[in-house]
């Protein structure tokens, strides 16, 4: 059995975990819609996303993650084809959304007031 070895370029500082592929919904700064995701893996300090289509995506983003119901602050970092990866920046970013505003953000096109 070969031992499994991490990747000589892994930069992380906190180790990723693989999620079941969750939905989630990337959103401007203002709260207005940019697309749908899914997002791959997740630590504490960043994820991986898919995003439904190709688009141009400003440097500072919300990200909904459906599953754990939170609005976190995202910063991208680096783009490949539909894939971005984002850290979380230090701080209070990740917010629960209450069931107002959850409400809003489960349909496919939504706004954050």
């Amino acid at each position: 059995m070969q031992k499994l070895t991490e990747q000589p370029d892994q930069r992380r500082s906190k180790p990723r975990q693989r999620t079941r592929l969750r939905s989630g919904k990337v959103a401007q700064m203002n709260g207005g819609f940019l697309t749908e995701c899914q997002i791959f893996d997740r630590s504490e300090k960043g994820a991986r996303l898919r995003l439904a289509e190709p688009k141009e995506l400003p440097e500072h983003i919300r990200l909904f993650d459906d599953e754990r119901n939170t609005l976190s602050v995202a910063v991208i970092i680096w783009v490949k084809d539909r894939d971005i990866g984002v850290e979380f920046p230090p701080g209070p970013g990740n917010l629960e959304t209450d069931g107002k505003e959850h409400a809003a953000l489960v349909g496919r096109y939504y706004a954050i007031k």
